[in-house]
């Protein structure tokens, strides 16, 4: 980028620059904090008395003020949130070399306009092949068998596709996320019934477990931290309601062929050997996902290494100390987050984005879909009827789920939080 001269600040010109910024930021899955301080430090190098930044889960709004004169601009955010990380990484190259590269306002706001069209290499059937591949991972850490990995293939792969037919059409996101889940699942849960699995509940649930919407609930984690409550809380009730999709798609195939599908067994972990095979699957799955959120590719190892080291200290922890997964995903989730936290201070990429997507893979899909499973076998029976033991079973299995669930989202928050306390998010 070639040096420009100093130019005259212009409220009227300048604000577009700063809603610019502030959209590219938001739309593509930046933290309330990141977005405020990435603006503030565009306006730090344009000059300027001072700037407001206000931010709600549907908008922005910029208040430039000089002396005593003021402008300001509203601009909805007009799409749902993705979560493109190639963006989120040049936005914080070009705010950080501001100084060094002394771009001039048009310069910047041309390179805002070609980070904007950053997308991901892998299109069409490769995108789709991808996320099947990242459920079959999923699916290997969580216990299946051959069999099982045959029925969850094709069926995550069809999901991407619907998923994509139906928003390119227009449809409703959660709409579209329904119908495709719904139609995967059933996929997913004949072909197990089919081949004969002994593992046909994680057949179902791997197919849904690369949909689980992390970033929305971390980034709500870190927003309610940093005080922006209300864009928090927009986060928190869009991630509810998408577990309460996946939820519902999981349970079709649960109500319509549980009687095919009541055999399962957990994931065996006693020998070394398949302890290792685990870690080394939950990274795969890790590189998986960064490839399809577009991390740019020199990071990809780092991911990879990430997805083993937490997955490989929850395991050694449950196998051989002894400790409950969720403490032990506890300590994984904290281990990534205090690594990657440490590591971004060189590659200046959002540390919580890359520990979320490093302890993805220890989400518990078997115990979840086995408690879902144990209810719907408690509705089959009177009262009266219902086994002690199978009731205890059914409780202790959900609230372990949700235990594990919530101290992976602590696990990567709180160890951010307090390493990089206060410190602009650039």
């Amino acid at each position: 980028m070639t040096t420009a001269t100093p130019v005259p600040y212009h409220p009227r010109r300048f604000i577009g620059l700063y809603l610019q910024l502030g959209k590219l930021l938001f739309l593509h899955g930046a933290t309330v904090q990141r977005v405020i301080d990435s603006v503030h430090a565009l306006k730090n190098y344009l000059g300027g008395d001072e700037i407001q930044v206000l931010i709600e889960y549907d908008g922005l709004m910029i208040t430039d003020i000089q002396g005593q004169h003021f402008h300001t601009r509203v601009e909805r955010r007009g799409a749902f949130v993705t979560f493109n990380i190639a963006v989120l990484i040049a936005v914080s190259q070009l705010i950080r070399r501001l100084e060094i590269d002394r771009p001039s306002p048009d310069q910047i706001r041309q390179r805002l306009r070609e980070i904007e069209g950053l997308r991901s290499p892998l299109r069409g059937w490769a995108q789709h092949l991808l996320v099947g591949l990242v459920a079959l991972a999923f699916g290997i850490v969580n216990g299946a068998d051959d069999m099982a990995c045959a029925a969850i293939l094709p069926a995550a792969v069809l999901l991407s596709l619907l998923k994509k037919v139906l928003l390119g059409r227009g449809q409703n996101l959660y709409l579209s996320m329904l119908l495709a889940g719904l139609a995967a699942v059933l996929v997913s849960g004949l072909l197990a019934s089919l081949l004969g699995t002994a593992t046909g509940l994680v057949a179902i649930i791997a197919v849904l477990l690369p949909q689980v919407p992390g970033f929305p609930l971390i980034n709500a984690g870190l927003d309610i931290l940093r005080n922006h409550n209300t864009v928090a809380w927009g986060r928190l009730a869009y991630a509810g309601m998408m577990i309460i999709i996946l939820t519902l798609a999981a349970s079709v195939p649960l109500l319509i062929l549980f009687n095919s599908l009541q055999v399962e067994t957990a994931p065996q972990l006693g020998l070394w050997l398949v302890r290792l095979a685990d870690a080394l699957f939950a990274g795969v799955a890790a590189m998986g996902l960064g490839l399809l959120f577009n991390v740019p590719g020199r990071f990809i190892p780092l991911l990879g290494l990430g997805g083993i080291l937490a997955r490989g200290i929850r395991t050694e922890l449950v196998a051989l100390g002894g400790l409950d997964i969720a403490v032990a995903a506890f300590i994984g989730a904290a281990a990534v987050s205090v690594l990657m936290s440490l590591v971004a201070r060189r590659g200046h990429f959002p540390s919580a984005v890359f520990a979320l997507i490093c302890v993805l893979p220890m989400i518990p899909g078997f115990l979840a879909i086995d408690g879902l499973n144990h209810l719907f076998l408690l509705t089959q029976l009177a009262p009266a009827a219902v086994p002690p033991e199978m009731a205890t079973h059914t409780l202790q299995t959900l609230l372990k789920t949700a235990f594990t669930i919530a101290a992976l989202i602590f696990g990567v928050i709180f160890p951010i939080f307090l390493i990089e306390g206060r410190s602009p998010r650039v």
